[in-house]
């Protein structure tokens, strides 16, 4: 894995843990997201949070459900 993808997981790792404990945060942060880094960087987290959600990641240190 090079750094960017492991920087990825990172991401969407705290993006899950403010989803399960405050919903907005990890929204707003989504939406933030989108307006400085563009649809495909945004939509990128979307889907991977989603994905990772479905199958029980909840943003554990180097949790990664592949």
């Amino acid at each position: 894995m090079n750094d960017e993808e492991y920087r990825h997981q990172c991401e969407v790792r705290y993006i899950l843990q403010w989803r399960a404990f405050d919903r907005s945060q990890a929204i707003k942060y989504l939406s933030d997201v989108r307006k400085r880094r563009g649809d495909a960087a945004a939509d990128r987290l979307v889907n991977d949070c989603k994905e990772q959600w479905e199958r029980g990641n909840r943003g554990e240190k180097g949790d990664w459900r592949g």
